[in-house]
């Protein structure tokens, strides 16, 4: 995509304010002309990775691309004419988005799964629709009509066919996600752009296979993929767990693809890896249609679901089946070791992982995002009193304040009394813990201090500091890293590949 530098910039540095972080919506039944109704679905529409910004603080700028020839539209005025010679799937996703586009909302339900139509309704899709082009209008233009149709990708899970959007100024990709049914399942605003990493030198495809697997089953099935060495095995394993947001199985975050990296240098190196999309990423409507979301769902659950599956893989070793939790994802090992009751997670890596409390975490961002001018004092205000809510001893989920913008209140209320370090002072498992020293999003002088001072009765914690490294734990320059680092193309360093791999490799016996 191409974008306009103010439009880029404003984009990347509101979307990475609070990447720590999944403020999704919580799209009730309410009526469908009502004002509440009507800002969940603003909040969606303007979402980006699942972050939503209040209605009232319309920060978050969709990426857009403007395209370079009018005659790239196909139909006539505003509806799209499918062509005969696409396939059933780009045929329904055209007719879903047409219909909508001709307020023929019933029909475009018709088209829906029933996973979808358990979250959705006519008057939900006709203030999505309504309301997705009210919001892109100020720097897109007006709606004018659709552009090309093509199927992005085929998982055992969805068919995606991206349905590009033509406004006055820009192109916005539309992706369509199907079932085997052909019926449209979820969709969500393509916001990727630019140029990302390619895959690290470390990586020697002729080392590993890697095959198409689902994790789960039901309305929530995740697609993911498990490379593994070549051999006969068996050959221990590890399953990656993104940070917050909506991240896909590389967990893509602008140039970076951290855990493409992580999964194909550790395959190199003897150690097999499973890695999916995250459940806010593959069903993100269905998601943020969730009253009861938690944090639960998002990650704990689906992760101990992936080591079930690796239990039943012959060239798995199943007593060494380890867990890589990133930001978030780190924070949420314990509880995953917690929840395990079959006690098959050997042990796990924290990578750049909070050891407090995510609200104590993103007020310290907030606060350097005001110190280099990437946040307004006014936004700095909105923001720090918002997360403060969350500290308050009495705060529900069920019955939150009146004033509570960051949407789903059932799920902060689940994450927001989380304290990892606390609550791995009783476990056994062994833990390797690494971070980045230019984190500005887990700050390694605040965060290792309090992972030391918790386990420090524990023998089986190392620790691995990186000086160069980042929060997605690539290079850069300068004491504290900005959000602009994750623009530029790069790689996770082998030597931190080296270390994990090493780690592992060592089959770190559980304690006693």
């Amino acid at each position: 995509m191409h974008l306009k530098n103010p439009i880029r910039t404003k984009w990347t540095v509101i979307g990475l304010i609070i990447s720590l972080c999944i403020p999704t919506m919580a799209m009730g039944k309410e009526p469908a002309g009502s004002s509440s109704s009507t800002n969940q679905i603003m909040n969606l529409v303007e979402s980006s990775e699942a972050m939503s910004i209040p209605n009232a603080h319309n920060l978050l700028s969709i990426p857009m691309s403007v395209p370079q020839e009018q005659s790239l539209l196909t139909g006539k005025g505003h509806i799209l004419e499918s062509n005969k010679s696409q396939n059933r799937f780009e045929q329904n996703a055209v007719q879903f988005v047409s219909n909508m586009e001709a307020s023929n909302y019933k029909q475009a339900l018709k088209l829906s799964s029933q996973a979808l139509k358990k979250s959705i309704s006519e008057q939900w899709l006709e203030i999505y629709w309504t309301t997705l082009k009210q919001q892109l209008q100020p720097q897109a233009g007006s709606f004018i009509g659709f552009g090309g149709v093509e199927v992005k990708e085929s998982n055992r899970v969805h068919t995606n066919v991206e349905v590009e959007l033509q406004f006055e100024k820009a192109t916005v990709p539309f992706t369509l996600r199907l079932d085997k049914n052909k019926k449209v399942d979820d969709f969500l605003l393509n916001t990727s752009m630019g140029p990302v990493a390619s895959d690290p030198v470390y990586s020697n495809r002729n080392s590993f296979t890697e095959k198409d697997v689902v994790i789960g089953k039901g309305d929530f099935a995740l697609p993911g993929t498990l490379s593994i060495p070549k051999g006969e095995g068996p050959f221990p394993a590890v399953v990656l767990v993104q940070g917050s947001g909506a991240s896909d199985k590389d967990e893509t975050a602008y140039a970076l693809k951290p855990f493409r990296d992580l999964a194909h240098g550790l395959a190199s190196k003897g150690i097999a890896v499973l890695r999916y999309n995250k459940r806010t990423f593959e069903h993100t409507v269905k998601t943020t249609a969730d009253q009861n979301h938690t944090v639960d769902k998002e990650t704990t659950d689906d992760a101990i679901l992936a080591t079930r599956l690796l239990e039943k893989e012959a060239k798995i070793d199943d007593v060494q089946i380890y867990i890589l939790g990133h930001s978030q994802g780190g924070m949420m090992v314990p509880q995953m070791i917690n929840q395990d009751k079959r006690q098959n997670i050997a042990g796990a890596i924290i990578m750049g992982g909070p050891a407090r409390t995510i609200q104590d975490v993103v007020l310290d961002q907030f606060e350097y995002l005001l110190s280099i001018g990437q946040i307004t004092p006014e936004d700095y205000e909105f923001f720090t009193a918002q997360f403060e809510m969350l500290n308050d001893p009495d705060f529900s989920g069920e019955n939150p304040p009146e004033e509570f913008q960051l949407g789903q209140a059932m799920f902060w209320d689940s994450i927001n009394d989380i304290e990892a370090a606390e609550m791995a002072k009783e476990q056994n498992e062994p833990l390797l813990i690494i971070q980045g020293e230019r984190d500005y999003q887990v700050v390694s002088d605040i965060e290792i201090p309090i992972w030391k001072e918790e386990l420090s009765h524990r023998d089986n914690v190392e620790y691995r500091l990186y000086q160069k490294l980042n929060h997605f734990f690539t290079e850069g320059e300068g004491d504290i890293s900005t959000p602009f680092e994750y623009l530029s193309p790069a790689n996770i360093p082998e030597y931190v590949i080296n270390d994990i791999a090493e780690w592992v490799k060592s089959k770190p016996d559980k304690s006693e």
